[in-house]
C-alpha cells in the first residue's frame, strides 16, 4: 500500500517544482542514490556507483520519466522530475537502473538495421531486452511488477511478443535488433493475411452483387425495420450520453482535484498536462526517440561517439565491480564481452604487425661485425668475415576468394602487407588465390593497386598452400599469410607444413577457423579476427 512518506513529495509540490528549479528537490532526487548504498546489498551497490558517476538533466516533459544519450564525455540521464514525484522511490530507484540497462546495451546509439522499422518497435525490443518477463522481471520494482501493478506508468516485457504481435515462440536474452526482426516479420504477415482476407471478400462480394441488389430495395422501404430497432438505438444513444456525461463529471473531478492538490486548473498548464497523461497512462519509462534527438545536437561522428562509449563504459563497470565488492550484473559481464570483441576486431593490424615483426626479427639471422679484426689503418672499414648479412625473409599470401571474404576485407589486408614489404624492403610476395581449387598465382609488389579477383564457390585452402610449399627451396615463405572466412577443412591431407614455415590466419570477424591447429606447435600458428 502506496502512502505519502512513499514519494519523494507530494502532488500539492507539483506547481512549485516548475516554478522553483533549484528547490530541494534535486537534493532530495540525489538522496535515492545515498539510500541505494546504505541498502549494502551488492547488486544495489553497483548500481548506485555506476548511477552516481553519470550527468543528470531535468526537463520537465509529460510524455515520458527519463531519457538517455552520451555527450562525449559522460553518460547523461534526462530525468522529468513531475512524474518522479508521483511514483514509488522502489520504483524510481528501477527505472534508474532501467536508463543504466540502455547504456550498458548501447542503445541509445544503436538503430535497427531495417531503416524503415517503426520506432514503436525499436523501442519497444528495447525494452524488453532491459525488463525481461512480467512475472521476472530482470529489473525488480519495474511498474506494473510486484507490488505496483496498479501504476499508471507501464513497462514493456517479453509477454508484449505474444499478445500484441502474435509471435508464438522467441529466445530470451538476444539483443533488441533479434526481436525487431520478430515484430517486422510478424507484421509482414499480418498485412499480407489482410490482403488476401480483402481479396477473397472482394471475390465473394462480385458473386454475391445479384443477391445485394435484390436486399437493397425492400431495406430502403421497409421502414418497419428501422422502427425495430430503434429501441437498441436509443439504448446506445443513451449509453453514449451517459458516457459524455460520465466523462465531463471525471473532467470536473479531475479539475476539482488539480484546484485541491494546488495545482494550476487551466488545462494548457504543465501540471495539469503532466497529471493528464499519467493517469491516461500515456506516460513511458523513457523516450529512445528523445535521447536520439539530444544525441544528435552533441555533433559526435558515430564511430567516435562508439570509441569514447566504450572507454566510458568499460571503466564505469569496473569501478563499479570494485565498489560492490567484486560484485558485476550479468548483463555488465556481456557488455564487457562484446567490448573486448569488438576492440580485438578494430585492432587486427596491431596484432598482426606485432605478429609480423616478431616472425620476421626471428627469421633475419646475423651476428655482430668482428671489430677486434678492424683494418689497422681503415678503422671504419669492418672486418666483413665477421659479419653475416641477414637474408631477406620471404612471405605468402594465400586469399580465400570464395566471396565469402569481401573486396573491402582484402583491401585493408594488402594494405598491410605492403607496409610490411616496405618496412623489410621485400620487393615481391607470392599470392594465391584458391576457392575449391587454385585460381591464380602471381606476384604481388610494393607499388600495385589493385586485386583482380577471381574465383567464387566453395573454399578449399589446401592447394593454395601446396602451390607455395611446392617451389623451389629458394622461394618457400617463411611466413604464409591466410586470409579466410573460416569455414574451411579441419586439416591438410596431402601436405605437411615445415616447422620454420610460420602461419598467420586471418579470420573474417564473424567467422570461427574450422581448421585445427593444435596439431602444430603453438608458436607456429597465429590467428587474429580481422574486418575491414
Amino acid at each position: 500500500m502506496q502512502t505519502d512518506t512513499d514519494y519523494i513529495y507530494s502532488m500539492e509540490t507539483v506547481e512549485s517544482i516548475i516554478t522553483d528549479t533549484d528547490g530541494s528537490w534535486k537534493t532530495l532526487f540525489k538522496e535515492m542514490i545515498i539510500s541505494m548504498i546504505a541498502s549494502n546489498k551488492n547488486d544495489l551497490l553497483w548500481y548506485a556507483n555506476f548511477l552516481s558517476r553519470c550527468e543528470y538533466e531535468f526537463h520537465f516533459n509529460e510524455s515520458f520519466v527519463s531519457a538517455v544519450y552520451f555527450n562525449g564525455k559522460n553518460f547523461v540521464i534526462v530525468v522529468n522530475p513531475l512524474i518522479l514525484g508521483l511514483i514509488h522511490k522502489d520504483q524510481i530507484i528501477a527505472i534508474l537502473k532501467h536508463s543504466a540497462g540502455h547504456m550498458i546495451n548501447h542503445h541509445f546509439i544503436r538503430s535497427s538495421k531495417d531503416e524503415t522499422a517503426d520506432k514503436e518497435i525499436i523501442e519497444t525490443a528495447k525494452d524488453i531486452v532491459i525488463n525481461g518477463s512480467r512475472d521476472v522481471p530482470y529489473i525488480k520494482d519495474l511498474p506494473s511488477t510486484g507490488a505496483y501493478k496498479d501504476s499508471e506508468l507501464k513497462a514493456l516485457f517479453y509477454q508484449v511478443l505474444t499478445e500484441k504481435y502474435k509471435i508464438e515462440s522467441y529466445e530470451t536474452g538476444r539483443e533488441f535488433e533479434y526481436y525487431v526482426e520478430l515484430m517486422l516479420a510478424s507484421e509482414t504477415e499480418e498485412e499480407d493475411a489482410d490482403e488476401e482476407n480483402a481479396s477473397c471478400s472482394s471475390s465473394l462480394g462480385n458473386d454475391a452483387s445479384d443477391e445485394e441488389e435484390t436486399q437493397v430495395e425492400p431495406e430502403a422501404s421497409d421502414d418497419s425495420e428501422e422502427n425495430s430497432e430503434s429501441p437498441q438505438n436509443a439504448d446506445e444513444n443513451h449509453s453514449e450520453d451517459e458516457t459524455n456525461t460520465d466523462s465531463e463529471s471525471s473532467d470536473e473531478n479531475a479539475q476539482e482535484r488539480n484546484e485541491t492538490d494546488g495545482t494550476n486548473s487551466e488545462p494548457d498548464s504543465l501540471p495539469a498536462r503532466t497529471l493528464e497523461a499519467l493517469n491516461n497512462g500515456k506516460c513511458n519509462i523513457d523516450s529512445h526517440e528523445f535521447g536520439e534527438q539530444l544525441q544528435e545536437t552533441v555533433g559526435l561522428d558515430d564511430s567516435l561517439v562508439e570509441s569514447f562509449m566504450n572507454s566510458t563504459l568499460q571503466e564505469m563497470i569496473e569501478d563499479s565491480t570494485s565498489f560492490a565488492r567484486g560484485f558485476t550484473p550479468s548483463e555488465a559481464m556481456e557488455a564487457l564481452n562484446r567490448i573486448e570483441k569488438r576492440r580485438s576486431h578494430k585492432e587486427w593490424q596491431k596484432i598482426f604487425n606485432k605478429k609480423m615483426r616478431n616472425s620476421l626479427t626471428n627469421s633475419l639471422r646475423y651476428r655482430e661485425p668482428n671489430k677486434s679484426r678492424q683494418h689497422p689503418i681503415y678503422h671504419d672499414d669492418l672486418d666483413l668475415y665477421g659479419y653475416s648479412p641477414g637474408k631477406k625473409p620471404k612471405l605468402g599470401v594465400v586469399l580465400d576468394v570464395s566471396g565469402s571474404v569481401d573486396d573491402k576485407l582484402l583491401t585493408a589486408l594488402m594494405s598491410e602487407v605492403q607496409a610490411i614489404q616496405r618496412k623489410y624492403a621485400i620487393k615481391n610476395v607470392t599470392l594465391v588465390q584458391v576457392d575449391a581449387e587454385i585460381k591464380t598465382v602471381d606476384k604481388f609488389g610494393v607499388h600495385d593497386k589493385f586485386i583482380i579477383r577471381q574465383g567464387n564457390g566453395g573454399t578449399v585452402m589446401e592447394p593454395g598452400f601446396k602451390a607455395l610449399l611446392q617451389q623451389s627451396s629458394r622461394n618457400i615463405p617463411n611466413i604464409i599469410i591466410c586470409a579466410t572466412d573460416g569455414d574451411i577443412e579441419e586439416r591438410f591431407e596431402q601436405i605437411k607444413l615445415p616447422s620454420k614455415v610460420q602461419v598467420i590466419w586471418l579470420v573474417a570477424q564473424e567467422g570461427k577457423l574450422l581448421f585445427d591447429t593444435t596439431q602444430y606447435p603453438k608458436q607456429q600458428m597465429h590467428v587474429i579476427a580481422f574486418s575491414g
